[in-house]
């Protein structure tokens, strides 16, 4: 671009943007959609061919009113990008029937320019089958990192072999397949996250070289078979069986618990035998009681003998409390616990009342008594409560104080009193007076967070005195407000003056 707004922002010394190098530029653009990232190019001549060899393709149909207009962007995009340039990560989230010969054509694009990072998010709204996805899908060579979301569904639909030799990390989220033999070509998958599954049957997770493995929201029975495991996340997702893992160091189990039958499972199943089991954190996000529950988490609490780090919920603890009799006759079972942590798992920023939690001495004989030096800490509601108020607060003074050192910089500039007509006046106080609402609104805020902060609270003294320097500021350019509406008021009376007297001197007969 050689003239216009283009050639401005090129020479502009502030554009400090365009002098980046390209990586860089590409790395800021990755966050974008490729739809934005090509409207750059009428920025400069230094944005012009930018396009053409980012690294980074996010294609989304919510760009677009209508399919067609989106399959003719992409075409128009893959024939116009610089061949030469390779494609690291492809993001494609659509909505609607999307064709295969189209979702191919970017496939086909992004494997043969060696992708390794592709995210497939089909959005709500329809049930996708597995063959219209082609099958280059799940042979690519190139391909490490792969996330897909989306309602898949493989009835009458011949199932794909997954030939992905170098994949290493696979998300998928409410997803339905056999399972039977998925991940046996994946050699080099480390990381696996399965999120709100739609299977209705029992099944297994064997893999020799899994790391990391993440299971959420479904209740459905897993086997797993892992040797290798050293990561496990589970939350909420039950029926959990943990056949082999001599080799896991961190467990996070995280259990919604709204019923439990008798006859359950259990929580999760774990094998008689984790040496190397370090770091456990179990979090229950419920305060409804059951017995036959509790003891069913007190059975796997035994089964961690070797943890070093725990964390339980405090919700837990109460259960505990409630149910003293489990722990009676009980010696601790953790001789190797260094830490342990208490925290509640959710704070309601509505019930200023939430009960306190008194850990019972059977409880804490249990949970201690094995390991006397651990260290112990206990956090409370109203502690997080705090906590999250402070932060809240400091946040939005922050926030405000940037605004008022903006406000005081260009306010005193920001209309010349003696030579704008009225009307600037009029609409500079309207504005500036909307503004200062929205300020006085964060002030209230403020003060309503630091009133739920206890007095005994440290640094209450310095917070309130920070808030106090900010009404100041506010009240300095409330007195410049009014000088403008006093001016505003004085100008409008003498031309309300000039008018009277116009019109009495034109109503006046002439001699």
């Amino acid at each position: 671009m050689d003239s216009g707004h283009g050639e401005i922002i090129e020479n502009a010394e502030g554009d400090r943007l365009s002098n980046l190098p390209d990586d860089l530029i590409y790395r800021i653009l990755s966050y974008i959609s490729i739809k934005h990232v090509v409207q750059t190019s009428a920025l400069s001549s230094r944005w012009r061919y930018i396009w053409t060899s980012v690294p980074h393709l996010n294609f989304s149909t919510t760009d677009f009113r209508r399919l067609p207009r989106f399959s003719k962007f992409v075409t128009r995009l893959l024939s116009g990008r610089n061949n030469q340039s390779e494609v690291s990560s492809v993001n494609f989230t659509f909505r609607g029937k999307v064709s295969q010969e189209f979702v191919q054509r970017i496939l086909d694009y992004a494997f043969s320019h060696n992708v390794q990072q592709l995210n497939i998010t089909c959005l709500p709204g329809r049930l996708y089958c597995l063959a219209e996805f082609p099958h280059s899908l799940f042979s690519s060579q190139s391909l490490k990192h792969f996330t897909f979301t989306g309602r898949i569904q493989t009835w009458n639909a011949t199932v794909p072999t997954w030939a992905l030799p170098n994949l290493t990390t696979l998300n998928l989220t409410y997803y339905s397949d056999t399972w039977d033999g998925l991940f046996s070509n994946c050699a080099n998958l480390k990381n696996l996250t399965l999120k709100s599954s739609t299977i209705l049957n029992c099944f297994g997770i064997s893999h020799p070289g899994l790391s990391s493995l993440t299971l959420e929201d479904d209740k459905v029975r897993v086997n797993v078979v892992t040797p290798q495991l050293k990561s496990l996340t589970i939350k909420n997702w039950r029926g959990i069986h943990l056949i082999s893992a001599p080799n896991l160091s961190s467990l996070h189990y995280t259990d919604h618990y709204c019923s439990y039958k008798d006859n359950d499972d259990g929580p999760l199943q774990l094998p008689s035998d984790l040496p190397h089991l370090e770091k456990v954190d179990i979090i229950i996000t419920s305060d409804h009681d059951n017995k036959a529950y509790t003891h069913k988490i007190v059975r796997l609490l035994q089964q961690l003998r070797y943890v070093k780090f725990l964390t339980l919920s405090l919700e837990l603890v109460k259960f505990f409390s409630s149910s003293v009799e489990l722990f009676s006759h009980q010696t601790s079972p953790f001789v190797n616990l260094k830490s342990l942590k208490i925290y509640p798992s959710y704070v309601s920023p509505y019930d200023q009342a939430q009960q306190k939690v008194t850990m019972s001495t059977e409880v804490k004989d249990y949970l201690l008594g094995g390991s006397p030096g651990a260290t112990f800490t206990m956090v409370s509601h109203e502690e997080i409560r705090v906590v999250k108020n402070v932060t809240s607060a400091r946040n939005l003074m922050r926030k405000l104080q940037d605004q008022l050192k903006e406000n005081i910089e260009t306010n005193t500039s920001h209309i010349e009193l003696d030579k704008a007509p009225v009307e600037s006046h009029v609409k500079a106080a309207r504005e500036q007076l909307d503004d200062m609402k929205r300020k006085v609104s964060m002030v209230q805020r403020i003060s309503t967070l630091l009133t739920d902060v206890p007095t005994s609270y440290r640094d209450k003294d310095k917070l309130q005195a920070r808030l106090y320097g900010l009404c100041i500021h506010i009240d300095t350019i409330m007195k410049h407000l009014d000088t403008i509406v006093k001016h505003v008021n004085d100008q409008m009376e003498i031309e309300c003056d000039n008018k009277v007297h116009e019109a009495a001197t034109s109503s006046q007969p002439s001699s």
